[in-house]
């Protein structure tokens, strides 16, 4: 796991690598994950900790537009040196193993697209719990493998595009999820109440991609999605 873990960050620890942050359909994602949170949030004296918060670009879209405290966590010490330019209040550590933080110590919780690298998705989740405040809500978002496209290349028999093992970075993928799936592994691990939102609606055959734009679409059909954003409460 380890091996893994250094891995993850030898490619995620550069501006370069977190250019995909940018685009459009990341910050949709990042929009929508900060709209379900701001439905939960009481005040601003409440804490957050972002899981992989790497450069802090959504982090910094919370302070600003929540006013709450934000923390955060990752392996990658040049990608934290700019979430702290960020506002971020950041530690250096291994998402993958038990967390530096005491029980009980966060109203919220951010995990963007973190625990599709994990191999121990129960380790993880049991972690997001331990330290989440009693009825406090955590907000994960990942791939999803049952988007639109995959279904259809299944029926063809071909591969989903985020189990693809030479794929320039998917192959650091090696835990995908449907809304199904998540679900199931976030009640397991103690919580309740899920929600589910997307993104976009994507389409990529013969390496060539298309994404609707479309907000009415997204809400209508999320389990299509091109990303799973789902809110979750310890319970």
């Amino acid at each position: 796991m380890t091996d893994l873990f250094e891995h993850n960050i030898n490619e995620y620890n550069n501006k370069e690598e977190t250019a995909y942050m940018f685009r459009r359909d990341h910050q949709i994602r990042g929009d929508v994950a900060i709209e379900m949170l701001s439905e939960v949030v009481k005040n601003k004296n409440q804490k957050l900790l972002s899981v992989a918060c790497s450069i802090g670009v959504f982090e910094e879209k919370i302070i600003n537009k929540l006013g709450i405290k934000v923390y955060g966590i990752d392996g990658a010490p040049d990608a934290l040196k700019e979430a702290e330019k960020r506002g971020v209040i950041t530690k250096l550590g291994d998402v993958s193993q038990k967390l530096p933080y005491k029980d009980c110590s966060f109203d919220f919780i951010f995990a963007g697209e973190i625990i599709e690298h994990l191999l121990d998705t129960k380790n993880f989740l049991n972690e997001l719990n331990r330290v989440l405040k009693p009825s406090g809500f955590v907000i994960i978002t990942t791939p999803n493998l049952a988007r639109l496209d995959d279904r259809i290349k299944l029926l063809f028999g071909r591969s989903p595009r985020h189990t693809t093992p030479i794929h320039p970075y998917l192959y650091l993928h090696i835990r995908p999820f449907t809304f199904d799936s998540l679900k199931g592994a976030l009640k397991h691990c103690g919580f309740g109440d899920i929600k589910l939102k997307t993104n976009i609606l994507a389409v990529e055959f013969f390496n060539k991609r298309f994404h609707l734009y479309s907000s009415l679409l997204a809400k209508l059909f999320p389990t299509f999605g091109s990303t799973l954003i789902v809110r979750a409460r310890k319970t």
